[in-house]
């Protein structure tokens, strides 16, 4: 009888060792729930239990990947097999003035996107270090040269727009305040903009067309646009087109290819010389 006894309590024990290690085993195949150990947070349990960041934060409705969540019961779900879950989503770390908004800007991202990801909304407050999500493939966007902001605080009247760009960014940009920029631009007070939109940015004194060798240039309509300059144009033969202008390049670029782009090219003829000095490097007024 005693040894019976003993038979079954060694069974128990060896069955309820198997079920603890069925719970906090690292390799997950089936929801479950664990208690959060001490120094755990979301990060560290989806590298731990190889769950996408994602899945968790959404199953335990936490915002903040790296809050310490000591003790409280965490939902682990379902490990998937699909390999392209895992590598869906890109994470980052916050640091001193990041908000939501620069975030989106910086990387060239919807800012609806990211606050989905991450279960924020647009007045969440982020913490210095905070894991956020973003879309894979997310490309920190190249500091536009302190030049061309210098240039295009000068020289021209218009801005096009380009994918994640706020008004703030513009009105850094070209030195003017943002509040002139709605009121030119009869826009309502918002900060996000749609890309590829033409903006006044100063109010212009007269229309002044300039002669260029074979080519007439709308020199009151310049228009800044990703660090590079672009104007209406008219060839010889009244045929209009745009041309582009980069002068940390000291290239150009026109659409009399069918109304395309070409590839930026230097210039050959005197003109070409002379409008990329004149533009670049000279001071002008209309």
């Amino acid at each position: 009888m005693i040894k019976k006894i003993k038979k079954n309590l060694g069974l128990f024990y060896i069955n309820s060792i198997v079920f603890l290690l069925s719970i906090f085993a690292f390799e997950v195949n089936a929801e479950t729930k664990i208690i959060a150990k001490n120094g755990d947070n979301l990060f560290k349990i989806s590298k731990q239990y190889g769950i996408p960041l994602k899945e968790l934060m959404y199953k335990n409705n936490i915002t903040d990947a790296t809050k310490i969540i000591e003790g409280e019961i965490i939902i682990i779900p379902l490990k998937s097999n699909n390999k392209e879950r895992k590598n869906q989503y890109t994470t980052y770390k916050v640091i001193k003035g990041d908000t939501l908004y620069k975030i989106a800007r910086d990387y060239n991202l919807n800012l609806k996107d990211i606050i989905s990801i991450n279960n924020l909304n647009n007045d969440s407050y982020l913490k210095l270090n905070q894991i956020i999500l973003l879309p894979e493939g997310a490309i920190h966007k190249k500091e536009i040269n302190r030049e061309d902001f210098k240039l295009a605080r000068k020289k021209v009247f218009y801005h096009q727009t380009s994918h994640g760009e706020f008004l703030s960014d513009i009105a850094e940009i070209h030195k003017v305040p943002r509040e002139e920029i709605i009121t030119l631009n009869k826009l309502n007070d918002s900060e996000a903009i749609d890309p590829n939109t033409k903006f006044k940015i100063r109010v212009k004194n007269r229309l002044k067309w300039l002669k260029y060798g074979s080519i007439t240039i709308k020199w009151s309509d310049w228009t800044y646009f990703d660090g590079n300059y672009i104007a209406p144009a008219k060839t010889k033969k009244n045929t209009s087109f745009y041309l582009a202008l980069s002068c940390k390049k000291r290239a150009l670029n026109n659409t009399l290819n069918n109304s395309y782009w070409t590839s930026w090219y230097f210039p050959k003829n005197d003109f070409e010389f002379k409008l990329i000095s004149d533009f670049c490097d000279k001071d002008f007024k209309f």
